[in-house]
């Protein structure tokens, strides 16, 4: 047992001792630039030269690699993305979650266009009736002689506004009428 120990021992020392003696020295030589004739000198600037072309080729090289890898990745992923909400789109549930994420978007949106274009609809509605109403001659049923007989005898009813009241009413109904505009621009926007 002793004998296997020292044996070990002995074995141990050998691999080590020849595992340090295995590197080779670094073969670099200093030699002054005055020392080299210019061909020599524009070889090693030119040798200086192609490797750092070589290097930044290097790397530029690996960023052109992970940039198509990156954008091999994005294409994949938004295909994903895209052929699973084609799908969902074209079931019941994804066009009703279709339909909501567009209320949601624009829901308040459409409301108020709605109500802006009903009261613009309405106030609209009031002014030509007030209109009719004052500046309109209008034939009232003066004798009614049945529903099939005639001859019917109407009666006309002058305006009821005239002249410089006529002009005084006009430039009301318009001011009201920019007015409604103003309002229903309000509502819609």
């Amino acid at each position: 047992m002793k004998n296997f120990i020292i044996f070990s021992l002995l074995m141990l020392f050998s691999v080590t001792a020849f595992s340090q003696t295995s590197t080779v020295p670094d073969q670099k030589m200093v030699v002054n630039a005055s020392d080299l004739t210019p061909m020599q000198i524009q070889k090693i600037n030119a040798d200086k030269q192609i490797a750092e072309l070589q290097k930044k080729l290097d790397t530029y090289g690996n960023w052109v690699g992970v940039g198509g890898e990156i954008g091999t990745a994005v294409k994949e992923g938004l295909t994903a993305v895209v052929d699973v909400a084609d799908k969902f789109g074209k079931t019941d549930v994804g066009k009703f979650t279709l339909l909501m994420v567009a209320w949601k978007v624009m829901g308040q949106d459409v409301v108020r266009i709605v109500l802006g274009l009903l009261f613009f609809a309405v106030a609209i509605f009031i002014e030509i009736r007030v209109y009719k109403s004052l500046f309109k001659e209008k034939k009232v049923l003066k004798t009614d002689p049945g529903f099939f007989k005639y001859p019917k005898e109407y009666e006309v009813v002058p305006a009821k506004v005239e002249d410089e009241e006529a002009l005084w009413t006009t430039i009301v109904l318009c001011v009201f009428f920019l007015i409604t505009i103003w309002i229903t621009y309000a509502i819609m926007f």
